[in-house]
């Protein structure tokens, strides 16, 4: 009696999945659309059922949704088989799907199993795979890649799995410049550095004296200044404030004769008187030969004249592209002298005196227009270099030097322009 009350317990204690093995019970089993391994591996996943197939040949076999209730295990592979090439052998405790096998057990059919595989892992790595197609690239950062052989009795299942992180694609059109947004309008201050090539014309002829001559010859002039304004679209108006120091060449050369004549001499003085009471004096004379003598007088000196200029300018863009621009420029100012230096006629030797302020004219006025062009160099920076043709009204001296001196020159301008 004992002996059999241990038997009843026992047979309560058996695994439900390790009975059903034992006595091929009924299953319910379904499956959506999807390829016949994948219906194959989802038989063991959910009874552990040991189907031996290739997988390669089974993922090109698609089967349409099934389901099924308590059906025989045959009978689920024999639906699912069903329309294929293929058959099922029970060898054992497994099903060995083969092509042209029939569905039911043969005796003498004979199944060599596949060869035992021992486990593989393959370790995660971590890489960056860039792939670039015509105009996007796609990265693809750690992936982790799983290959997993496992062996259930003389079944075979290999399982592939692909973890990908950080999957991401970058739109590629191509190589490009970066370049800043050209300014179109706003306020700018415009510091600038200048080269003059000044010449003179004089509204009377260059004084000539006697056994010489004297020349104006140009030299240089240089200016330093800054520049103020506001631009809209295509025009700019401002103001500057400039320092300009002009150059010239002085040069006098002059030959003076003497000598070559004779000087008289009194050597002795007498006199004689008349019995009328007349005296009468009478000198006794010579002559001293004076030889000739020749003096040259050559003077060089280099003029200045500095002064300030306070003006005001216009121009207007007449080619304007994305970062280049050409433009036409126009202005006028106020020169005030505040300084000179150099030389000046005279009228005895050594005929030239230093100049003195008040034989120069203080303040004059100039006008100047030119041509001009803008590179765009940062976001809110232009380099400009222009050239202007400038004219100063009236003389530089006043009515007492001894020709009437005009100055025209010009100018080489290279600036920068910041607007704020």
């Amino acid at each position: 009696m004992l002996s059999l009350l241990l038997l009843l317990l026992f047979s309560f204690t058996v695994p439900q999945r390790g009975f059903s093995q034992s006595f091929d019970p009924l299953i319910s089993f379904s499956v959506e659309s999807c390829t016949l391994d994948k219906a194959l591996e989802k038989l063991f996943a959910d009874y552990e059922i040991n189907v031996a197939f290739s997988k390669a040949e089974m993922s090109k076999i698609k089967i349409e949704k099934y389901s099924c209730s308590y059906k025989s295990i045959e009978a689920v592979l024999t639906d699912l088989l069903k329309g294929t090439d293929y058959g099922f052998k029970k060898i054992g405790k497994q099903y060995v799907i083969r092509k042209n096998q029939v569905l039911v057990n043969d005796p003498v059919a004979v199944v060599t199993p596949p060869a035992e595989q021992q486990i593989v892992i393959i370790d995660p790595q971590q890489e960056v795979v860039p792939s670039k197609t015509a105009d996007t690239i796609f990265i693809v950062d750690t992936v982790k890649i799983i290959r997993t052989t496992m062996r259930h009795d003389t079944t075979v299942v290999v399982r592939h799995e692909v973890v990908t992180d950080t999957v991401y694609e970058v739109k590629y059109e191509g190589w490009k410049f970066f370049r800043p947004h050209f300014q179109d309008t706003g306020w700018f201050i415009s510091p600038s550095l200048t080269l003059a090539a000044p010449y003179f014309r004089h509204a009377n002829a260059v004084p000539e004296i006697e056994d010489g001559s004297v020349d104006i010859l140009p030299s240089s002039g240089f200016a330093v200044g800054v520049d103020g304004g506001y631009k809209f679209n295509r025009l700019s108006v401002g103001a500057s404030l400039v320092y300009r120091s002009v150059r010239y060449r002085f040069l006098l050369e002059k030959t003076e004769h003497s000598g070559d004549y004779y000087v008289s001499d009194t050597l002795d003085t007498y006199y004689t008187v008349h019995p009328a009471g007349d005296t009468t004096y009478q000198y006794v004379l010579d002559s001293i030969y004076v030889p000739p003598t020749i003096t040259n007088y050559a003077y060089r000196d280099v003029n200045r004249l500095d002064y300030l200029n306070v003006g005001l300018f216009a121009s207007f863009d007449f080619v304007r592209m994305e970062h280049f621009r050409a433009f036409v420029k126009a202005g006028l100012s106020l020169d005030v002298l505040v300084g000179q230096g150099g030389s000046f006629m005279a009228n005895e030797p050594p005929y030239h005196t230093s100049i003195e302020r008040s034989q120069v004219q203080p303040v004059r006025f100039s006008f100047y227009g030119g041509l001009g062009a803008a590179f765009k160099v940062a976001n809110s920076l232009e380099l400009v270099p222009e050239v202007h043709y400038r004219v100063t009204c009236g003389s530089l001296y006043r009515v007492d030097y001894p020709f009437d001196l005009k100055m025209r020159s010009v100018d080489f301008r290279l600036g920068l322009i910041y607007y704020f």
